[in-house]
């Protein structure tokens, strides 16, 4: 039965067919799917991520920081996401139009949060992102991560720059501390000094007192001189003032300047982003215009064909027509040589009617027989002869009809195929001349919109659109000469060559339908003569035995009158059946004539279609070349293209360089009008104050007369103030002490770029593999390669008739093993297949072998449990099947760990023969399982196949005993055929 069931698929090509693309099946399906996930996190560097900056510089212990720039910098040079550093107006615009997954945004107050560390309420710098889930999940996971990355290297950077400025600061403070040292050694040496000094101070504060009393006297005429002073500052307030109002009209006006100068670049920026969109579509338009052109090119080429074939039609129509002219020219001599063996035949009907007349009288003239014996041997000899040589002539005449039917069918079989030939001719002309016209009226009307496009535009060459519109007018040209060519070829076709055809077919019709009645009637001569011959022959014995005894004439006699009458009947026939096949030689003569004059007709046509050819391949050698004509004129338009948004490109950046420039004026009129402002509050605190010290001037007087007291206070306390420096002196010695030796242990700390760096990100990962994957293609291809042979065995089993008997009167056992050697060669073919192709375009496999033994041994089991669903249960066993292929998708383990998957699933994941072919494939790709593991899973994989086999054994008996072989609900085009025998 195994010999039987490989039989079964060699002879059924579909079955056959199936069964070797259901072996490609597995591999199509893991290399369709691995190649579009191979290496996503491969090419980061293509996924689209916006980035604004906002951020404005500030200045931080001194410095300038402005992290929003740093961070640009070294995204530039940042390959992990496509980083597109735009505007927010281009972000936003670019993320309603799906053509950003994330937008980054760096806020104004970057920096200056940056810079708020030491303050008593510091502020988190705010790095905003805007993601767009819906149009891929995994992309803006990857953000995310890239995101994570930013974030981190912008913490170390700004934790960098605080690192510098404590570090900067621990420096100056130990500079400082050391200075102070100086400082205090040099106050304890100044201090004696001081001592020296304070005698001096007394006796000078004896003099500050004389001086006090001298102001004293002085300050008095002030009462007068200050209300001058405050007048001067009043008017110096007001002219503030009034320019403090005018720098609010020169604010707005800069403001309007630098917004419409934005307006332009916008404009010119969505210019420029069309150019690309004009470039594109002038070199699609060239490069239709190039396929047009190779088009006619190739019916150029074809019109030669075209030419020779009608030339040659002619030349075998002419044939025709001479060879019917010759057979018109011969239907006279059949029609003459017809009617003289009718006249032939009448004579000998009327001779044998007189002959049975006067056979009656035979009986009283046997004397007058006796005398005319000798005259009557000689007219039966010639009358034999004349009958023998009607025979012949019977004979040739109906051989030559015979002939006649087999020419008038040839004829009429030519003749149709002819008017077949002359319509599909006619069609393909028509078909060809209407797909020449719409494709000119194509390019015609590419032409006009671009020609309209090039008008809209200013400044545009003039010698551009002129030459558009020679082309355009050439194109028009061109389509009314094709259309009147083809016209002019398609009505001669139909009017003069189609209908002469029929004519002539018509005609061999007609004679075609007499042939069979003209045959009739020569077999009815060819049999009437039969008759007269045998007939004769009587009659030459008769008249031997009248020769030998005229005695026995009289008993003979009556025989005698018998054969005349059986003759004179043959006669009669033979009369009758020429008379017919005269009267239907005028039909066959005016068929051959109207053969003849269609066929004269149709020679006409093709000699005047053929004399058209010419006209035609001028056409379409004009078209052809007015073609090339376009194509060159629009490539010299797509050479124009880069010149045009080279210059779009160079305003577009001047105009940018001027939005920023107004921009930079526009941020400094704040700053104008600020400090016009201040200048005017100035203007008037000064009047205020020369106000206020007009109105303070009697306090001043009092002031002096009080400081004019203390110092008389202090000269009293001189004293008190030397015991004081006394104690001081003594206090600045150990004060130096201590604050060198602080010094000395500040500057003695070491602070280079590698502190910094440590101080910022004090720890590092170091990454070992125990096991290597480099990418998601080698992650993902166990779990796909597992299910493409599950896969494959169900679409087997779904394809292949399992309940199928190849041997009526095998064994349930034969049977088994005819279907379990069927399922082994596919399974394994399957499994071979996926395996070699796969390595063969790009997973690199650790264990080749084991990977090899994995794909074989989880194929087999596969078909094998699939087989015994499909055997056991038919239909709903292969749907069980389905619901096992959904089971193992989710509990398999085959792309999430099984520890962050439903409870579920982790319970079915042992039972589930894909969970151990995806364990043993992933140690034979990539190594890293543990040895006890791989040999479980073979363990269980085997042990399933061998399960199934058993299982499908004793169910294979079942049916046989319970006669279900055979019986499949599978539809129409999957029914089992008959049992073979």
């Amino acid at each position: 039965m195994i010999k039987d069931e490989f039989k079964f698929i060699g002879k059924n090509k579909l079955i056959l067919v199936s069964v070797l693309v259901i072996i490609l099946i597995p591999f199509l399906y893991s290399i369709f799917f691995l190649k579009s996930v191979w290496d996503p996190y491969g090419d980061t560097q293509n996924l689209p991520v916006a980035v604004v900056n906002l951020d404005q510089p500030v200045t931080y212990q001194g410095k300038k920081l402005n992290v929003g720039e740093q961070t640009v910098n070294k995204l530039k040079n940042n390959k992990k996401l496509g980083w597109h550093f735009v505007s927010k107006a281009q972000a936003d615009k670019g993320m309603k139009a799906n053509k950003y997954y994330t937008v980054i945004t760096l806020p104004k107050d970057f920096s200056k949060n940056a810079a708020t560390i030491l303050d008593e309420h510091p502020r988190k710098m705010d790095l905003k992102y805007q993601t767009n889930d819906s149009l891929n999940y995994i992309g803006q996971v990857i953000s995310g991560i890239g995101l994570n990355a930013l974030n981190s290297e912008i913490r170390a950077n700004v934790t960098n720059a605080y690192a510098s400025a404590v570090f900067d600061q621990i420096k100056t403070i130990g500079k400082g501390m050391k200075n102070a040292a100086d400082a205090a050694t040099q106050i304890d040496e100044g201090q004696v000094k001081l001592d020296d000094g304070i005698d001096q101070y007394t006796v000078a504060v004896s003099q500050v007192n004389d001086g006090i009393q001298t102001m004293k006297v002085k300050v008095s005429p002030m009462s007068s001189q200050i209300p001058q002073l405050a007048s001067g500052a009043n008017q110096v307030a007001s002219g503030l003032q009034t320019l403090n109002g005018s720098t609010t009209q020169l604010a707005s006006g800069v403001g309007q300047l630098a917004n419409g100068s934005n307006q332009v670049t916008n404009g010119l920026g969505t210019l420029q982003s069309k150019t690309g969109t004009l470039s594109s579509g002038v070199g699609q338009l060239a490069s239709g215009s190039n396929q047009v052109t190779s088009g006619l090119g190739t019916l150029q080429s074809k019109t030669g064909t075209l030419s020779s074939g009608v030339g040659q039609l002619a030349s075998g129509s002419n044939q025709v027509t001479s060879g019917l002219g010759t057979l018109q020219s011969k239907t006279g001599t059949l029609s003459s040589g017809v009617g003289q063996l009718a006249t032939g035949s009448n004579q000998v009907t009327n001779g044998l009617g007189t002959l049975q007349t006067e056979s009656g009288q035979l009986a009283n003239g046997t004397t007058q027989l006796q005398t005319g014996s000798a005259s009557l041997t000689t007219g039966v000899k010639n009358y034999t002869d004349g009958v023998t040589s009607l025979s012949k002539g019977i004979d040739q005449l109906a051989g030559t009809t015979g002939s006649l039917a087999t020419d008038t069918n040839s004829l009429a079989t030519g003749s149709s195929d002819l008017t077949n030939g002359l319509q599909q001719l006619s069609g393909s002309v028509d078909s060809q001349n209407k797909q020449a016209v719409e494709s000119a009226a194509k390019l015609q009307e590419s032409l006009k919109k671009y020609e309209a496009t090039l008008k809209a535009k200013t400044n545009q060459d003039p010698d551009l659109v002129a030459g558009f519109e020679q082309l355009e007018t050439n194109i028009n040209a061109l389509m009314t000469q094709t259309e009147s060519s083809g016209t002019s070829l398609s009505t001669t076709l139909n009017q003069k060559l189609i209908p002469g055809s029929k004519k002539v077919s018509d005609g061999l019709t007609t004679l075609n339908q007499r042939v069979p009645t003209l045959t009739a009637a020569i077999t009815g001569l060819q049999n009437g003569a039969t008759k007269i011959i045998s007939n004769n022959d009587q009659l030459v014995t008769g008249t031997n035995s009248l020769n030998s005894g005229i005695n026995q004439l009289a008993t003979k006699a009556p025989s005698l009158v018998d054969g005349v009458s059986q003759l004179y009947s043959g006669s009669g026939k033979v009369s009758g059946g020429l008379s017919t096949l005269n009267g239907q030689i005028p039909t066959l003569t005016n068929g051959v004539s109207q053969l003849y004059s269609g066929s004269g007709q149709v020679s006409g046509g093709l000699n005047t279609l053929n004399g058209q050819i010419p006209t035609l391949t001028n056409g379409v050698s004009q078209l052809y070349s007015g073609s090339s004509q376009v194509s060159g004129g629009l490539t010299s338009l797509n050479g124009q293209i880069p010149t045009l948004t080279n210059g779009v490109s160079q305003l577009y950046s001047g105009s940018s360089q001027v939005s920023g420039g107004l921009s930079t004026m526009n941020g400094q009129v704040p700053t104008l009008t600020n400090g016009v402002s201040q200048l005017a509050n100035g203007a008037g605190q000064v009047a205020n104050g020369v106000g206020q010290l007009n109105a303070n001037v009697p306090t001043l007087v009092s002031g002096v007369n009080q400081l004019a007291d203390g110092t008389s206070q202090i000269t009293t306390q001189s004293g008190t103030l030397k015991s004081g420096s006394t104690q001081l002196k003594n206090g600045d010695k150990k004060f130096a002490k201590t604050l060198s030796s602080s010094a000395k242990k500040v500057n003695g700390i070491t602070v280079t770029s590698d502190t910094k760096k440590m101080f910022a990100a004090p720890t590092k990962m170091s990454h070992k593999h125990y096991s290597y994957v480099p990418n998601y293609g080698h992650a993902l291809a166990p779990y796909v390669l597992s299910l493409a042979l599950y896969v494959g065995a169900l679409v087997f089993n779904f394809a292949y008739p399992i309940r199928k008997v190849s041997k009526a009167d095998g064994t349930a056992t034969q049977w088994f093993f005819s279907k379990i050697t069927i399922g082994a060669v596919v399974a394994v073919a399957t499994a071979i297949v996926e395996a070699t192709l796969m390595m063969a375009v790009g997973l690199n496999v650790d264990h080749v072998g084991q990977f090899y033994l994995t794909a074989i041994l989880f194929s087999l089991t596969s078909m094998y449990l699939i087989m015994f669903l499909s055997m056991a249960f038919d239909n709903p066993g292969r749907f069980l099947a389905m619901v096992g292929l959904m089971l193992q998708l989710g509990g398999s383990g085959g792309t999430f760990p099984m520890e962050l998957t439903n409870q579920f699933y982790n319970i079915i994941h042992p039972f589930l023969p894909m969970s151990y072919s995806i364990m043993n494939f992933r140690n034979a790709i990539t190594s890293g399982i543990a040895s006890n593991t791989v040999t479980l899973g073979y363990i269980v994989i085997i042990a399933f196949a061998l399960g199934s086999l058993l299982l499908l054994w004793i169910t294979m008996i079942l049916l046989q005993r319970y006669h279900k072989m055979g019986i499949s609900q599978l539809d129409d085009n999957q029914k089992l055929q008959t049992v073979e025998k």
